[in-house]
């Protein structure tokens, strides 16, 4: 499996303590991406999609408070859960699902994960 990117919303720094919120499993434009942002960043996944999104000037817009449609066909969304990435165990872990996307795609996350350049590549991910 290819490197994920991995984007966070803040950047962690590896002097905090623990993080935890949720994250977004995606593809644009055949790359996959998984989105991070802690709890005090965003509340719902929708709301991580539309900054993602945002950041990048991909066609979006709000149906309503809740619903957020993608105009780009390059996007797709696979589906979400919560983290908690622990400096100080070193390890990252992955639960639950998106009550919007459904629950994400487990085979070889990790190792996607493990390739990258993110903070969190040395981590040990565990998933339930």
């Amino acid at each position: 499996m290819p490197p994920v990117n991995i984007v966070h919303y803040p950047q962690p720094s590896q002097s905090e303590g623990p993080i935890q919120g949720k994250f977004l499993q995606l593809t644009l434009r055949g790359q996959e991406y998984l989105l991070f942002a802690a709890d005090s960043a965003h509340r719902y996944h929708n709301q991580i999609l539309a900054q993602f999104l945002g950041d990048r000037g991909i066609a979006h817009h709000w149906r309503n408070e809740q619903e957020l449609e993608v105009t780009d066909g390059a996007c797709r969304v696979i589906g979400g859960g919560r983290f908690r990435a622990d400096p100080h165990q070193a390890t990252l872990d992955l639960w639950d699902d998106s009550h919007v996307y459904g629950r994400f795609t487990e085979d070889g996350l990790a190792a996607g994960i493990a390739k990258t350049a993110a903070p969190w590549s040395s981590y040990q991910v565990r998933i339930s």
